[in-house]
């Protein structure tokens, strides 16, 4: 049976040396290090240990579980990281694993920092294993989450995506929060730890802001007019051809305040203006 690097493999103890036990699949001898086992074992006993590269390019054996493995996800932390490789994820192993520079974003300043955490897969390429980040698809297949959020609480999230209209973090458990690009001050790092209060819930995900509610609007009349929509689960059935004074009940300002606070949500592409009613944008 031929081994699986990144998986976890069953061999034959072999031999043992002065730091070592040498394992064998039958064919190839594969080395663990006497401070990766767990206990002292007997020659011709089955073992099972996870199989990974260590920084000579040789196959190695470790009795420690991964924190992730062969076509498994894992929110990994940060260790460091290398303009020339990529940044260095901790799994549980004595070598890192690789995120390569092929997968981080082109400027520096958005690359993750010691302490941030990716949502990661391992994948192995010609004898070697790397992490690779999930997409957007691949947390949404991969995490089932049923994860409850609520309007207008805190919660904690790590930012994973970059879209043309903002960003997209998820929860530790998977789900996921957009942030629209007016929602945010500063374009956060790839893996950076938000604390994100949440707008709204869509049929796709949730919207939040990494902006104090006081400051989430410029325009006054805007900001009254988002406030009630978030307070009506997103819909309100007013629109810039409402009567004047049924406006003016509600939301007690002119019919022109009014539809100037619309125009303002539309801009921001935060709002969808329908012939009967007007909701908060959902992001797909």
């Amino acid at each position: 049976m031929a081994i699986e690097l990144g998986k976890i493999n069953r061999l034959e103890v072999k031999r043992e040396a002065d730091i070592s036990y040498i394992l064998t699949d039958g064919e190839q001898e594969i080395f663990l290090h006497k401070k990766e086992a767990e206990r002292a074992y007997e020659i011709g006993e089955l073992i099972d240990v996870f199989l990974y590269d260590d920084n000579q390019a040789r196959i190695t054996a470790s009795t420690k579980p991964p924190s992730v493995s062969i076509g498994e996800t894992a929110l990994l932390n940060v260790v460091s990281t290398n303009y020339n490789y990529g940044a260095f994820l901790y799994y549980g192993m004595v070598k890192d694993l690789l995120l390569s520079i092929d997968d981080l974003p082109k400027s520096h300043r958005l690359w993750p920092k010691p302490n941030d955490k990716l949502f990661v897969t391992m994948k192995e390429k010609h004898g070697r294993l790397f992490a690779h980040l999930l997409t957007r698809q691949d947390m949404r297949d991969m995490y089932d989450t049923d994860e409850e959020l609520l309007v207008k609480e805190y919660y904690d999230i790590y930012h994973l995506l970059y879209l043309e209209n903002g960003i997209i973090g998820f929860t530790e458990n998977g789900t996921e929060v957009f942030i629209h690009k007016n929602n945010y001050r500063d374009l956060p790092r790839i893996g950076q730890k938000l604390n994100v209060r949440i707008l709204a819930k869509n049929e796709y995900n949730y919207t939040g802001t990494l902006i104090a509610q006081k400051e989430l609007m410029l325009d006054k009349d805007a900001n009254i007019i988002y406030q009630y929509l978030l307070d009506n689960d997103g819909e309100m059935p007013f629109t810039d051809k409402s009567d004047v004074d049924e406006i003016y009940q509600v939301f007690k300002m002119s019919k022109s305040a009014f539809k100037r606070g619309l125009g303002h949500l539309k801009k921001m592409d935060a709002v969808e203006l329908n012939p009967n009613d007007t909701k908060i944008k959902k992001v797909k």
